[in-house]
């Protein structure tokens, strides 16, 4: 598994909405598997499936990462917000069974859920050095977005922009 094509990496993200309502962001769920990325949210409505190609990236100093194709861009976030609602009972047992942690849930991106769901990743991504840092560092703390996933996304050959 030394090709970084078959690299399968899950994560929980809070999406944010286009529009000004900051109160309210709903639960969805990062997949980037065969070169490919696919967001779904908590009704199960895709938001992004594209090959990581035609994906470009950039994250903003408030710790958000934009991911833009097509022209829409989505801006994913950690954590939730006030009256965002919880992740559903699929989407926590699509991230446990990836071995990731659940953001809202006791232990979420501190630290809790395990890394044992990365071992295949790791693997896969052992010859990239810094996309596998990355990738053992979302199971852990978590840390950084621009840090953990800039590596990633890079291997993938998507466009990583940089701020200006």
């Amino acid at each position: 598994m030394g090709d970084v094509g078959e690299l399968t990496v899950t994560q929980g993200f809070y999406v944010r909405p286009r529009y000004r309502n900051y109160l309210v962001l709903h639960p969805a769920v990062l997949t980037v598997a065969e070169r490919r990325m696919r967001l779904v949210d908590h009704k199960d409505r895709v938001l992004l499936d594209a090959p990581a190609t035609e994906v470009s990236a950039r994250f903003s100093r408030f710790g958000l990462m934009h991911l833009t194709h097509g022209g829409r861009r989505l801006a994913l976030q950690r954590h939730g917000a006030n009256w965002s609602p919880n992740f559903t009972t699929r989407q926590v047992e699509q991230l446990k069974a990836a071995g990731m942690p659940v953001p809202g849930l006791a232990g979420g991106m501190a630290g809790g859920g395990g890394g044992d769901g990365l071992l295949d990743a790791l693997a896969g991504l052992a010859a990239l050095g810094e996309a596998a840092d990355g990738a053992a560092e979302l199971a852990s703390s978590g840390g950084p977005l621009r840090r953990t996933w800039t590596p990633i996304l890079t291997a993938l050959g998507c466009r990583v922009e940089q701020r200006s």
